[in-house]
């Protein structure tokens, strides 16, 4: 670390120190909000707000999305460093993801940089992205070119322990529908069993996972089953989530899901509907790409701040299978997302406890130290252009192969 980096960075957490009672309010308000994916209007202005008011330019709506936003706030000419907010609720369950800290985060840590920009070159972006936990809206900001012009991407993810990279991997969809036609249930041969055909899938593809990968794992729910139990259902159905690894992999099962439910509907003799992410609609999430090179600076940080961490939780053929749209940025733009402990070790996200978690005082505290890290990251990077010019060759080599020849972990 330079002594202008050293400097710069006192400067910046002083100001994160000072802020903390604010800091610490607007993530309890998003707690509160709990608004979910595409829904999240008061989060969103919230966060945007607080952007505005610290002189950032922003855009709202941006992508065709009225929760979305991009905030920029520009030095000398020099590199683009975004950090990434999420603000999306689950329902029920409220933020029992965690993105009220994710959120509120990355707006901070924007904030804290705006004390220094002028001494600096380049530009600190911040981007608001809603709807994580459905349909992915950095999906849709990417296919917008919003991140156009962005040379390194930062964010964070709560999690029950501090590691410099969270490693996820790639999910997708099969939306089915199948079309019978109705009977009373003293005649079913006179009809054509839409649900008959939905259970038929489901139970074939847990048979099928005996084939698979020991990676690919998947969930499902049946939509739409029938009316009435008296008469045969005509029309029915299902969502099948699958995961892997890798997206190359996850391509070749959602293929073989999709010719069993083909194959089942013509035996029973229904007409079957089926869209596949596979095909970009509906979006899919990508597997995350590491770049040693953000993740080494950003665990440098780590040790700097005084932070107990663990290694990055990876091996050649294991991962935490946690799926975020986050995966899609990474193999388009250089990119680090870490995780941030928040409760006790083994607390699972999605849960009630996890919701709690979040706004705890421990949840507190990690939310000061992600702000702290994604800073000092950003300070590292536009002192020094050499660390994303590695990062840049890094992760245009892992394109060149097509993102096949990735680093074994665990890293360090």
């Amino acid at each position: 670390m330079t002594q202008n980096s050293k400097s710069h960075k006192n400067i910046v957490l002083k100001e994160i120190e000072s802020a903390k009672d604010k800091i610490i309010k607007v993530s309890e308000t998003i707690h509160s909000y709990a608004e979910v994916g595409t829904k999240e209007f008061k989060s969103s202005k919230l966060l945007a707000d607080e952007l505005e008011k610290s002189g950032f330019y922003v855009e709202r709506g941006v992508a065709g999305m009225p929760t979305a936003f991009k905030a920029s706030f520009q030095g000398k000419p020099g590199p683009t460093i975004a950090f990434l907010a999420e603000y999306d609720a689950l329902p029920r369950v409220g933020h029992a993801c965690g993105h009220n800290i994710i959120g509120t985060s990355a707006v901070f840590a924007g904030i804290a940089l705006t004390k220094i920009m002028k001494d600096l070159n380049g530009t600190v972006m911040v981007f608001g992205t809603p709807d994580e936990e459905g349909d992915g809206g950095k999906i849709t900001m990417l296919k917008a070119g919003v991140f156009q012009g962005v040379d390194a991407v930062i964010m964070n993810h709560p999690f029950d322990r501090n590691c410099p990279w969270w490693p996820t991997v790639a999910l997708g969809d099969l939306y089915i529908e199948f079309e019978g036609k109705s009977a009373h249930y003293a005649t079913p041969h006179k009809g054509a069993n839409a649900l008959d055909a939905v259970i038929a899938t489901l139970s074939t593809l847990n048979l099928l996972r005996h084939g698979f990968r020991s990676d690919v794992i998947f969930g499902y729910i049946i939509e739409e089953g029938g009316l009435l139990t008296i008469t045969v259902p005509e029309k029915a159905k299902a969502k099948i989530s699958v995961k892997a690894i890798d997206m190359n992999y996850l391509t070749e099962v959602l293929e073989k899901v999709k010719t069993c439910a083909e194959g089942i509907a013509n035996a029973i003799g229904v007409k079957a509907n089926i869209q596949s992410s596979v095909t970009g609609y509906p979006p899919f999430f990508e597997e995350s790409i590491p770049n040693l090179t953000l993740i080494q600076t950003l665990k440098s940080n780590f040790e700097m701040l005084g932070v107990e961490f663990e290694d990055p939780l990876e091996t050649a053929r294991h991962r935490l299978f946690y799926s975020t749209d986050y995966g899609n940025v990474s193999r388009r733009i250089p990119g680090v997302n870490f995780g941030i402990g928040i409760g006790k070790r083994g607390i699972v996200l999605h849960t009630p406890e996890f919701a709690q978690a979040a706004i705890s005082e421990k949840g507190h505290e990690a939310l000061l130290t992600a702000i702290k890290v994604m800073a000092t990251t950003a300070v590292d990077l536009l002192t020094n252009p050499e660390l994303i010019q590695r990062a840049k060759e890094e992760f245009e080599g892992y394109k060149s192969s097509n993102f096949t020849n990735l680093p074994l972990l665990p890293l360090f």
